[in-house]
């Protein structure tokens, strides 16, 4: 049996989003903005990326960096840039990844791993020329001090970001959804819907 591929039909059907979460962001996936999707563990960032993919035009290309085979290429242009652990040191391991990413030439780069790859060289290196989609932890709600922990970014590397996507699991029922959509206007987080 194949692994499914989350549509964003799917997560609305679902009550993850609504039709209104989706057109916001697939304006923003078209517009080549830089999104950040953050949540707990087990939120559903991966499956919305998913579904953010399906916005990504086919003649546009997409580089996907993760680690364990944990995303699927599931459309010819997208590709994979597996990051696992291995002898490499990460300093390394991060240098083929940018040199992949280089070589590739991607209209949206996004990262659904944190552990395997120094996060804050790639963006320094890369995020004025690239697209992000990115995911991150937020344990508390204090989303920008969280994910500059996580990701070891700066408060103007955060800023660079255009939209963030808070999500959240109802740990009682299991239920993932967007819990609200921000824009990044002047170091600040302001709700969209």
């Amino acid at each position: 049996m194949g692994v499914y591929i989350f549509t964003p039909e799917d997560l609305i059907r679902y009550g993850s989003a609504t039709e209104e979460h989706f057109e916001v962001l697939k304006n923003a996936v078209l517009s080549r903005k830089d999104i950040l999707v953050v949540g707990s563990s087990r939120s559903g960032k991966t499956k919305l990326v998913e579904a953010l993919m399906h916005f990504i035009p086919d003649d546009w290309k997409g580089a996907v960096i993760t680690a364990y085979g944990e995303f699927k290429p599931f459309k010819p242009n997208i590709v994979v840039i597996d990051t696992q652990f291995d002898r490499q040191s990460l300093e390394g391991r991060t240098s083929d990844v940018i040199s992949k990413i280089k070589a590739l030439n991607p209209d949206y780069i996004v990262i659904d791993t944190i552990h395997t790859v120094d996060v804050s060289r790639i963006f320094r290196e890369l995020i004025d020329d690239y697209a992000f989609i990115v995911t991150s932890l937020a344990l508390t709600n204090d989303i920008k001090d969280e994910v500059r922990h996580w990701l070891r970014i700066s408060g103007e590397t955060f800023n660079k970001f255009d939209i963030v996507v808070e999500l959240r699991r109802d740990w009682r029922t299991g239920m993932k959804k967007i819990n609200r959509i921000y824009e990044v206007k002047d170091g600040e987080l302001r709700a969209v819907i």
